[in-house]
């Protein structure tokens, strides 16, 4: 019978990648966390469709990673490819999760306010180009 402990898949990646997809699922259960908070504190309603969304997107992600590992693999790329597609997930749920405690009102350092906000400027560039687009 073949189990993950006989493939020893993890000890197959380099360390830093390995680290990076630990550090990835940590950095995905601490946004579903600070999802879970703002609910209950009713910063935003319950709905399920939203939790299913979320977690239908997850999965694609981690189709993703594994589709990009294939390649970094097949075509002997070092794992750099997949190191960057992991790095980008890191960046997406770190603003993902600053965006969350920012709206369950946890004061936070300048310097990640600052980056906050580069989030914010680009929501606006994107409704402000969307009611350009409609007129």
């Amino acid at each position: 019978m073949i189990t993950i402990q006989n493939l020893h898949l993890l000890e197959s990646l380099p360390k830093t990648l390995t680290y990076m997809l630990l550090f990835y699922f940590l950095v995905k259960v601490l946004d579903f966390a600070t999802g879970l908070l703002k609910t209950w504190k009713g910063v935003s309603p319950y709905q399920s469709a939203v939790m299913r969304d979320g977690i239908i997107r997850w999965i694609g992600e981690l189709i993703g990673i594994i589709f990009v590992l294939a390649i970094d693999f097949i075509l002997g790329l070092n794992f750099y490819l997949t190191g960057f597609t992991v790095g980008l997930f890191i960046y997406k749920e770190g603003g993902s999760i600053v965006e969350n405690l920012k709206m369950l009102e946890v004061n936070l350092p300048g310097i990640v306010q600052d980056k906050l906000n580069t989030f914010d400027k680009g929501k606006d560039d994107k409704n402000d180009s969307s009611k350009t687009n409609a007129r």
